[in-house]
C-alpha cells in the first residue's frame, strides 16, 4: 500500500479529518478546538517504505480526540522529520496511567 490508500481507508474507518502540531498543543482542520498531546490516543499507524528514495517514507497515524473526533497525521520516516512532531508522537506512542 502507498500512502494515499492508507488515507483512503483511514477515512473509510471514520478518520476524515487531519491533525496538525502546533507548537506546544495539536489542531485540527475545521475546529477551533486545541487539544494537548495527553488528550489525544493513538489508534493505530501505518508506515510506508517505499525502498527507493529514503525521503518518500512516512507513517500514517490514526489519532482521535476526547470529543470523538477521529483524523490523521502524517510523519515523514526520515531525518526531514520536525522534531518537534517527532516529540509528540513518542508522546502518543507512550503507554497510558
Amino acid at each position: 500500500m502507498n500512502l494515499s490508500d492508507l488515507q483512503e481507508d483511514a477515512i473509510r474507518k471514520g478518520f476524515t479529518h487531519h491533525f496538525s502540531h502546533a507548537g506546544t498543543h495539536v489542531t485540527c482542520d475545521g475546529k477551533d478546538t486545541v487539544y494537548q498531546p495527553c488528550d489525544l490516543t493513538l489508534v493505530h499507524s501505518n508506515s510506508v517504505d517505499n525502498g527507493t528514495d529514503p525521503g518518500d517514507d512516512a507513517t500514517l497515524y490514526l489519532i482521535e480526540a476526547p470529543d470523538g473526533i477521529k483524523g490523521t497525521m502524517i510523519v515523514p520516516s526520515s531525518f526531514y522529520t520536525d522534531p518537534e512532531k517527532a516529540d509528540l508522537i513518542d508522546h502518543l506512542q507512550r503507554p497510558r496511567r
